[in-house]
């Protein structure tokens, strides 16, 4: 019974820090002041491993461009791209939506998976340099 507690407390304590973290997010890009989504990417280029790698999306209000950093990789994404039709239902997940960004110019297609609830805050701040305007 113990266990079983434990779970539903993990549960339930989940969703009210995924909540919490939104709606700071949500603040933070309405009163004009920088903020992270947490993220997955993964790139087509070719000769590289297509997996994808965790990092947080660094959205600017007013920027023209969103990076994308972790350890392991960091991109510029310039807003104003295309949106594309996500990947197959594997990459899927309940709570991680993934997108796939082509940003304006030439360069490889980028897939994103973040939060379903962080998924409106990435097309939004990508649409247009005037970007993270609230949702």
């Amino acid at each position: 019974m113990g266990e079983f507690l434990g779970e539903l407390m993990a549960l339930f304590a989940d969703g009210f820090v995924r909540r919490l973290r939104l709606a700071r997010t949500r603040r933070r890009l309405a009163a004009g002041r920088p903020a992270r989504i947490p993220c997955s990417a993964r790139v087509d280029r070719p000769g590289e491993e297509a997996g994808y790698v965790g990092g947080r999306l660094l959205i600017t209000p007013g920027s023209a461009t969103v990076t994308f950093a972790s350890s392991a990789l960091r991109l510029e994404l310039a807003a104003g791209g295309e949106f594309h039709e996500p990947e197959p239902e594997v990459w899927h997940d309940q709570d991680w939506a993934a997108t796939a960004y082509r940003p304006p110019g030439p360069g490889p297609l980028v897939y994103l998976q973040t939060d379903t609830a962080h998924l409106p805050l990435l097309h939004a701040a990508l649409a247009a340099p005037a970007a993270a305007e609230p949702v």
